[in-house]
């Protein structure tokens, strides 16, 4: 075996660091295993994995390919840099002013989440762009020199510059940026007309001022994860963006924004890849991890994705408004519900779960490691579905005598309950938080369930899918090979992909022949300079389209352009007027057609997209049977199955356990279990 053919997958999860490795020549999977997350510093979690490997092996690999969550801890937990925001004269208040829209319309006292640049450091500056790109006051190099001199005084980390109208016309601000940088080389400096050309002012300044936050953590995240792989000989670090793409390590540092939902971005990838393997049509892909569980769609093949997303929107299970983000992501509903999700009782006596989480440390009562509160986790092991050995990972232990104690103190004892009851009353709250979760994927959309397929990964989605999958009327699921590193498989899936985006806000017949054919070739010549920065990387293509609306409307609808034909103004309106007729059921014809944005997507392809191949890491132990515990204390004798032991082909009712590495699979009474060729597992009702 080639040294240099092998690549590693790692995806960082609130309680563990997945690795798998695989040969990227022959798509065989040669290690796979799961070490304990490392919050205070999540890259020595991730090299932990990778020595690990390395001693086992004796091998080295030719790259990394990274799904991180550095970049959304630091933004979760305000943990990041000391921030400044330059904006124009008169627009200082944008961040704190938002829409004036409630999250809840109701509260008479919200709580919005804090801007990320405090009032006092939100810096104006004397100068004004027109929307037609045309400079109203100009930047003085005096005004530069100024504000040079505030920021050096403030003594910041990063700053973000948003200047009016900035999307239209960027001099102002590169001239500044480009001072910035001279005078204070320290500085993590970003421009809006860099990160983001789009219009609607505090959209636009959200994204940049949230770039900057998170700019140095992720920074330091990213060098100090490359320094460790080069030392180690690994010389190549790509990262999934939240997109669903990759990127060099060079671009992730310029743009750490599109790196905010990169971990979970991994898992819809693998769920895409899987489906297209197994013509499994229409997907929901079910993640449920240790902390957070989440949901997003696979339509005709493809991620469903969003221009415009709201990262960390929700504290404590309440709507806090967020920080919008102007950035294709992958579309994706992220509650907090996972194995670690602390069961507690509320001030009325009432059970709750989440979205507190015992994280990685201490983590749930039954690992042992100091946790003394009960979780989901705990709860599973109290019925029986979880077994001291069958979680997987060769540094836990399960503790079944610690997770009954906790379950019991904390919720059963209170309540009055018995500890059975207790238990089963955490999993089915749990459930049903997240089948809500999937309803708001699907039904909420408009989206039917009942045409989709539920692939179920992460340590614990497999232990709740099939019940989950029942109450919200999908019906079947899916639960792929190994699927607790199911998103360290999705790292390795994807090709590089980058998203330009340009406002260009005119009436469609206002623009002269050949106006936006050269608008596209400005796109890709922005393009030009992250290709550049990408390694091993060849089959490029470019994707067209444009945003468009009615004059006057507020909302637009994508439009797909061929690359191979000039755009035309006539062409564009008509298909506008026929997307709105299929979307809207009627034209308005005496309504003018307006240009919003021009798009362009740039991929490139790193790998010829192989799924991976002998993906079972399990010896074929015979059936043998467990007792499981339901709400009133009952026990049934329950088959447990090794994965490696269930036959190519073979079908078995349920009830029953799975037992696979990092994760369990329960199938439920009333539904069977089919076995495929690839060991794919389908679960659906009888």
């Amino acid at each position: 075996m080639s040294e240099v053919q092998i690549v590693l997958g790692v995806d960082v999860g609130g309680t563990f660091t997945d690795v798998l490795a695989m040969d990227r020549a022959s798509g065989e999977v040669v290690s796979a295993f799961k070490v304990p997350s490392t919050p205070s510093d999540p890259s020595d979690g991730a090299i932990m994995g990778v020595d690990r490997y390395l001693e086992r092996t004796g091998n080295t690999a030719a790259a990394v390919f990274h799904g991180t969550t550095v970049g959304t801890n630091a933004l979760i937990t305000k943990k990041a840099a000391k921030t400044a925001l330059i904006t124009t004269k008169g627009f200082r208040d944008v961040l704190a002013l938002r829409r004036h829209a409630r999250p809840r319309l109701y509260d008479l006292s919200p709580k919005i989440s804090p801007a990320l640049a405090p009032r006092e450091r939100r810096i104006e500056a004397a100068e004004r762009m027109g929307p037609d790109g045309v400079p109203i006051v100009p930047l003085e190099e005096a005004e530069i020199a100024r504000l040079i001199d505030v920021i050096r005084a403030e003594n910041v980390e990063a700053v973000a510059v948003s200047l009016f109208h900035a999307y239209a016309n960027d001099a102002h601000e590169k001239a500044l940026g480009d001072a910035l940088v001279s005078a204070l080389p320290d500085l993590f400096v970003t421009l809006s007309s860099d990160v983001c050309r789009e219009f609607r002012e505090f959209e636009r300044t959200s994204t940049a001022v949230v770039n900057a936050f998170i700019g140095p953590p992720v920074q330091r995240y990213i060098e100090n994860l490359g320094n460790s792989l080069r030392g180690r000989s690994i010389s190549k670090l790509a990262i999934v963006k939240s997109n669903g793409g990759l990127t060099s390590a060079a671009n992730a540092r310029r743009y750490p924004v599109h790196l905010i939902e990169s971990g979970p971005a991994a898992g819809i990838i693998a769920t895409a890849a899987l489906g297209h393997v197994e013509k499994l049509g229409d997907l929901i892909a079910f993640d449920m991890g240790g902390t957070t569980a989440k949901a997003g769609v696979v339509i005709d093949g493809n991620p469903k994705l969003s221009t415009e997303f709201y990262a960390d929107r929700f504290v404590d299970g309440m709507d806090v408004g967020g920080y919008p983000i102007q950035s294709p992501v992958i579309d994706l509903i992220e509650i907090g519900a996972g194995g670690g999700s602390l069961a507690w009782i509320d001030a009325a006596g009432v059970l709750k779960v989440g979205p507190e989480s015992a994280g990685a440390l201490p983590g749930p009562a039954c690992y042992g490691r100091g946790g003394t509160r009960a979780t989901v986790t705990d709860a599973h092991v109290v019925l029986g579905h979880i077994a001291a050995d069958g979680f997987g990972s060769e540094d836990l232990d399960i503790n079944a005598d610690l997770a009954h104690q906790a379950v019991e103190r904390d919720i059963a004892s209170p309540l009055g309950w018995s500890v059975e009851r207790a238990a089963a009353g955490i999993l089915r709250l749990a459930a049903a938080n997240m089948a809500e979760m999937v309803r708001l994927a699907t039904l909420r959309r408009g989206l039917d369930p009942r045409d989709f397929s539920l692939v179920a990964f992460g340590g614990a989605g497999p232990l709740h899918a099939a019940e989950i999958a029942r109450e919200v009327g999908v019906p079947r699921v899916v639960v792929p090979p190994v699927p607790g590193l199911f998103s360290a498989i999705g790292t390795m899936m994807g090709g590089v992909r980058h998203d330009m985006v340009q406002t260009c806000l005119k009436r469609l017949d206002a623009f002269e022949d050949g106006a936006l054919e050269s608008g596209f070739e400005d796109l890709e010549k922005r393009a030009a300079s992250l290709i550049e920065a990408e390694e091993d990387v060849d089959g490029w293509r470019f994707e067209r389209s444009v945003d468009a609306r009615f004059e006057g409307q507020l909302f637009e609808l994508n439009l797909p352009l061929s690359c191979d034909v000039a755009p035309s103004a006539t062409g564009i309106e008509e298909m506008f007027r026929a997307a709105y007729h299929d979307a809207y059921g009627y034209d308005l014809p005496e309504h003018v057609v307006q240009l919003v944005n021009l798009r362009l997507v740039a991929h490139g392809t790193v790998h010829d997209g192989r799924w991976p191949g002998a993906l079972g890491s399990d010896v074929a132990e015979p059936m043998r049977l467990r007792a499981i515990f339901d709400s009133e204390g009952k026990s049934d004798q329950v088959p447990v199955w090794r994965r490696g032991a269930l036959e190519s082909g073979a079908t078995v009712e349920g009830p029953l356990i799975v037992e696979d590495f990092g994760a369990t699979i329960r199938v439920l009474a009333g539904q069977m279990l089919e076995v495929r060729p690839s060991g794919v597992l389908i679960i659906s009702d009888m």
